[in-house]
């Protein structure tokens, strides 16, 4: 295995990758912090889980809430949106209000138990099988 020498080397070490270049502003984040938020925010997660709401909805929203609050301060730190533009946003929620709207819009469709093809065809399958499987 042969060495390198770098004695011979006369110059300036030179600048991180990314803060030597003129006009970008360099954001300043303690990720150990968030860290310990997100350490504490799983702590809170499995301090929730072991409390049983009357209501199953209250149980899956108090989830759903600490979760969200979970993914905003990976998004915007380790992911770097905190300080994206604008248009980043614009492109990350047109998607989601129109995700939204088609949930809203299929709530009736499932809620009421609408028939369709696809429901007769089990129908036709399970008649031909018989009520025990035989």
């Amino acid at each position: 295995m042969s060495s390198m020498d770098l004695s011979h080397r006369s110059e300036e070490p030179l600048a991180p990758h990314g803060h030597d270049v003129p006009g970008v502003v360099h954001h300043p984040v303690n990720y150990v912090r968030i860290f310990y938020i997100l350490i504490g925010l799983t702590v809170v997660t499995v301090a929730g889980s072991l409390y049983r709401a009357p209501n199953e909805l209250i149980n899956v929203g108090l989830a759903l809430a600490i979760a969200t609050v979970k993914a905003f301060f990976v998004v915007s730190f380790f992911m770097h949106l905190k300080f994206e533009g604008k248009l980043i946003y614009t492109i990350f929620f047109a998607p989601l209000m129109l995700a939204i709207v088609l949930a809203i819009a299929l709530i009736p469709d499932i809620g009421m138990g609408r028939h369709t093809a696809f429901n007769d065809m089990v129908g036709f399958f399970e008649g031909l099988v018989g009520q025990n499987g035989r």
